[in-house]
């Protein structure tokens, strides 16, 4: 992997799979916003991580045909003092399903992605104190 710089404070990375993701600062930082910062792409790296790992033991549960809708919303606290880490980290799943929804398997699903699979959450929990709820709709 590779990460050029663009000019000002933008940057775009490279990835092993050939994609790229742009990068930029905030404005008060000497950007020009024009993409996610590092810090909100940690952030949703974690919701992608768990969210492949939650889809993929609902399936595996044969109740995935069921969802209508699976958000994951995301809200953190950071550190005052540099180098600014995200200290608590909130995630709230949404769920929608067809008919009555298998609230044991959903929770089953989530709590495996936040206590064994998902290698992002595993990397945050060193520094950061991780929560959840699961919400349905």
């Amino acid at each position: 992997m590779k990460t050029e710089w663009l000019g000002k404070m933008a940057f775009l990375a490279h990835t092993d799979s050939g994609r790229q993701v742009l990068m930029d600062a905030k404005k008060e930082s000497g950007g020009l916003q024009a993409a996610a910062t590092p810090m909100e792409l940690v952030l949703a790296a974690l919701t992608g991580c768990s969210g492949i790992d939650v889809v993929s033991i609902l399936e595996k549960m044969q109740v995935l045909k069921d969802v209508e809708k699976f958000e994951i919303e995301v809200s953190a606290e950071r550190a005052s003092d540099h180098p600014k880490i995200y200290t608590k980290i909130h995630l709230k799943y949404i769920f929608k399903f067809k008919g009555e929804p298998p609230k044991d398997k959903v929770e089953k699903a989530v709590s495996l992605s936040q206590e064994k699979y998902c290698s992002v959450a595993g990397m945050l929990k060193k520094a950061a104190e991780i929560t959840y709820d699961i919400v349905f709709e």
